[in-house]
């Protein structure tokens, strides 16, 4: 008999395409409006627009499957984010969809993939992705509901230098911002 987790796991160097297009609640003029996107990109149950890059679509993938996230359906789009009515692009906003259709992970589109920073992880200096971070620290907000922002962007930027070896622990190492971004 075979093992149903088996069946799930995708190659980590396939992509799927897909023709759907999914309606996604924006804050405009401070009332909800609905926009349609495109997913064009599948891998597992995550569905990606144009606009995320194929590395990054590698890294939401393993660290989806490091999280246990691997059943929920989670849509990944570029677009502008608003925190309070005010632009924000240093945070990925996270909607969860009417009719259970998922969660809508929106990465702001100010943000470059190749912008990098300097973080002082516990006393050695790493050089990580800022997008990366954003994002591990929106899915870490799916796991960890009850932790706050600062908590999840320390955890993700330990995981991100120090490997994922270092999710079992409580809490992160002290961390602060040398230089970047």
């Amino acid at each position: 008999m075979k093992n149903s987790q088996v069946n799930k796991v995708v190659p980590i160097d396939r992509f799927g395409d897909t023709e759907k297009y999914i309606l996604v609640p924006r804050l405009e003029r401070r009332r909800v409006v609905k926009k349609v996107k495109r997913l064009i990109r599948v891998k597992g149950e995550c569905y990606f627009t144009l606009g995320v890059p194929l590395s990054l679509i590698d890294f939401i993938y393993r660290a989806v499957v490091k999280l246990g996230l691997r059943d929920r359906r989670l849509i990944f789009s570029r677009g502008s984010v608003k925190i309070n009515n005010r632009p924000s692009s240093s945070v990925v906003e996270v909607h969860e969809l009417d009719w259970d259709l998922g969660t809508s992970m929106i990465i702001p589109m100010k943000r470059k993939y190749a912008t990098m920073l300097d973080f002082d992880v516990g006393g050695a200096r790493h050089t990580v992705r800022l997008m990366e971070v954003m994002v591990l620290s929106a899915l870490l907000k799916l796991v960890f509901r009850e932790k706050s922002e600062k908590w999840r962007s320390a955890k993700a930027a330990t995981i991100i230098a120090r490997g994922w070896g270092s999710m079992n622990g409580e809490n992160p190492p002290d961390i602060s911002r040398v230089s970047g971004g």
